[in-house]
């Protein structure tokens, strides 16, 4: 039977990643009681074997704006233009973490987003390396599939339009 690109991506995000990574994400976690629902690694370091010295990248994925923050600004600032990035550390290991609620990373992973910074990470490889609970696994993952159907999306027209979209 075939897989859906659904279980395909969900079979993706659930592949290892060095254990810090996930320490990382839980850290990162652990700073939003009660709001985190999700946290992605994405970027050029899954792909290495070797950390230390590189910047690891996340997104953090969060019930709504207002219980994530204590303070109003971070709250407007998400809002107006998401997502908030913050420096972390821990382990020996630098990070930064975007910060995004679960309706917004549903919304910038399809073809209504305004621009393409989400949706072009994400129909990249990344790992769901820390969720709350299943219904926060399965709607990081429902989301995460948007986004490889989004680029296609802009992508066939122009390959239709203009031929061979490879060709220079």
């Amino acid at each position: 039977m075939p897989e859906t690109l659904r279980d395909l991506v969900g079979a993706e995000l659930a592949e290892p990643v060095d254990p810090r990574v996930s320490a990382i994400a839980g850290r990162i976690a652990a700073d939003y009681p009660g709001a985190a629902r999700a946290a992605l690694f994405y970027g050029s370091c899954l792909r290495q074997a070797e950390l230390d010295g590189l910047m690891l990248d996340f997104y953090l994925i969060v019930s709504d704006y207002r219980e994530a923050y204590r303070s109003t600004w971070p709250i407007v600032a998400n809002t107006l233009l998401p997502p908030n990035v913050f420096p972390f550390a821990h382990g020996g290991l630098a990070a930064k973490y975007a910060v995004l609620s679960e309706a917004d990373f549903h919304r910038l992973n399809g073809p209504e987003a305004g621009d393409v910074s989400v949706w072009a990470r994400f129909a990249q490889p990344s790992r769901l390396v820390w969720a709350a609970d299943e219904t926060a696994r399965a709607a990081a993952a429902d989301a995460v599939a948007r986004a490889a159907p989004t680029l296609l999306s802009y992508a066939l027209p122009m390959a239709e339009n203009n031929g061979d979209v490879l060709d220079v």
